[in-house]
C-alpha cells in the first residue's frame, strides 16, 4: 500500500513518506483519525493549514466534536465486530479514488443529499483538491440554453483531467430533461460516471413511480449515448414516524427507527435485525424503505447498478445536529459531517471497483467524442414538466 500511495501522491505532486501511512492499528486506539472522518495526510498537508470556506468547513466538520468522536467509535466497533467493510473504510485513503477519478468527471447528480455527499467527497480528497469551488452554472455551463436548464452545482478540479461535479435537480425528469445537452453544454465527456439518486422529493408511491418513469423512458432510448450510470439508493429517514419517513405535521426530535417498540439493530454481517411479529410495519425498513422498494426493480430492468447503502445507514439516526443553522429546524432527514455520507463513500468506491470492466466495456461501446458532441438527443423529451427553480 505505501509503494501504491507514492505514486499517487506524486503524481498530484504532494510529498509522502513511505514509512508513515494511517494503520488501523493506530486508528483502532485513537492514535490516527481516519480521513473518512476528517484525519490530514500524513506526514504533512497543505490545505489543512486553509481556514475558510470550504478549507475550512473540511478542517472542522460540522458534528460537534463530541459526536464526531462518538461517529468515529461507532465505526471501530462495527470493525471490531468483523462487519464487512469496516476496517477497509476506516483505512481508505485518496488515493484509492485515483484509478476511478483520472481523466474523467464523476457526476453526483440529485437533491439535497447529494450535495452533503458531494461536500463528503470534497473533504476526503481535501489535498488534491486546488480549492476552487467552480459554479456549475456560471463557470461550466457553455450556453444559456443549458445555464436555464441547471438550477445549481459545482466542480471541484482535482489534477490529471480528474473532476468530481455535484448537478443538484430535486427530481428525476428534471435531470431527464438536461441530459440531452451533457455533452454541448454541461462539458460531458463519454468517460465519465453519473451517480445518481433522488427521492426526497417525492413523498408518495404515484408521484415517485411517474417521475422515475420520465427518467427511464429516456434513459432506454439513449442509453448507448449516455455515459456510464449508477444509482445510489435512497436514504433513511428518523422523524417521529412508525418507519422514520417525513411527515408533515410530525415535527418531533429525530429518533431511531421503531422506537420506543424494539426498534433495529444492525448485526455483524450489516443485516437488520427487528421482531417483526411485533412490529410488522418494519418490514418495509428492512427492504429499504418504499422509495427503494420502487427504484430497485426499475433499475435492474435499465441495467443501472445500485450503490447500496440503506442498512448501514439506518444506524446513523443521532447524527442530525447543526445540519440547518437553525436549532429549531428538526431535520431528521440529514445529517451532519462526518456521518453517514462517509460510509456511502466507502460504499461508492467498493461498488465502483467492482464495476470498472462494466464501466470500460460501456464506454468502448459508445460513439465517438466527436460523434457525441454534435449528436441530437432530444428525442423522448418532449412534454417533461420541471418544476421551476
Amino acid at each position: 500500500m505505501a509503494a501504491e500511495l507514492l505514486v499517487c501522491f506524486q503524481a498530484y505532486g504532494q510529498l509522502y513518506d513511505t514509512g508513515v501511512s494511517i494503520s488501523y492499528a493506530d486508528i483502532r486506539t485513537f492514535k490516527k483519525k481516519p480521513y473518512l472522518v476528517g484525519g490530514n495526510q500524513e506526514p504533512t498537508c497543505n490545505n489543512c493549514l486553509v481556514d475558510d470556506g470550504l478549507a475550512g468547513f473540511c478542517k472542522r466538520l460540522t458534528c460537534p466534536y463530541p459526536e464526531q468522536r462518538n461517529f468515529l467509535e461507532h465505526l471501530i466497533l462495527r470493525a471490531e465486530l468483523g462487519a464487512p467493510g469496516y476496517e477497509a473504510m476506516l483505512t481508505m485513503n485518496p488515493c484509492d479514488w485515483w484509478p476511478l477519478l483520472q481523466n474523467r468527471t464523476l457526476w453526483l447528480v440529485g437533491d439535497s443529499l447529494s450535495q452533503e455527499f458531494m461536500k463528503t467527497f470534497q473533504c476526503f480528497m481535501y489535498e488534491f483538491w486546488d480549492l476552487d469551488m467552480v459554479d456549475l452554472k456560471h463557470r461550466v455551463v457553455q450556453t444559456d440554453l443549458v445555464r436555464d436548464k441547471v438550477r445549481l452545482g459545482w466542480c471541484a478540479n482535482l489534477l490529471h483531467g480528474a473532476r468530481i461535479c455535484h448537478h443538484r435537480v430535486n427530481d428525476a425528469p428534471e435531470y431527464t430533461a438536461v441530459l440531452p445537452y451533457f455533452y454541448q453544454g454541461l462539458t460531458g465527456k463519454r468517460t465519465d460516471i453519473v451517480m445518481m439518486n433522488t427521492g426526497m422529493w417525492s413523498n408518495d408511491v404515484d408521484t415517485y413511480t411517474s417521475r422515475l418513469g420520465v427518467f427511464a423512458q429516456y434513459y432506454k432510448l439513449h442509453k448507448q449515448e449516455l455515459p456510464y450510470f449508477v444509482w445510489r439508493d435512497s436514504s433513511p429517514q428518523f422523524f417521529h414516524t412508525p418507519t422514520g419517513d417525513f411527515d408533515r405535521s410530525e415535527h418531533a426530535v429525530c429518533q431511531p427507527i421503531g422506537f420506543p417498540n424494539g426498534g433495529l439493530t444492525l448485526d455483524k454481517n450489516n443485516v437488520l435485525v427487528s421482531d417483526l411479529e411485533t412490529s410488522p410495519h418494519l418490514q418495509t425498513v428492512h427492504e429499504g424503505g418504499w422509495r427503494n422498494q420502487i427504484s430497485r426493480p426499475v433499475m435492474q430492468a435499465l441495467g443501472i447498478p445500485v450503490i447500496q447503502t440503506w442498512n448501514t445507514s439506518v444506524p446513523i439516526w443521532q447524527y442530525h445536529k447543526n445540519a440547518h443553522d437553525d436549532p429549531n429546524h428538526h431535520d431528521c432527514t440529514h445529517w451532519c459531517h462526518p456521518s453517514a455520507y462517509a460510509l456511502w463513500l466507502y460504499d461508492s468506491l467498493v461498488k465502483l471497483q467492482e464495476l470498472e470492466g462494466d464501466i470500460a466495456k460501456h464506454i468502448s461501446q459508445m460513439p465517438s467524442q466527436q460523434q457525441l458532441d454534435v449528436l441530437d438527443m432530444k428525442a423522448g423529451t418532449e412534454g417533461i414538466v420541471v418544476d421551476p427553480f
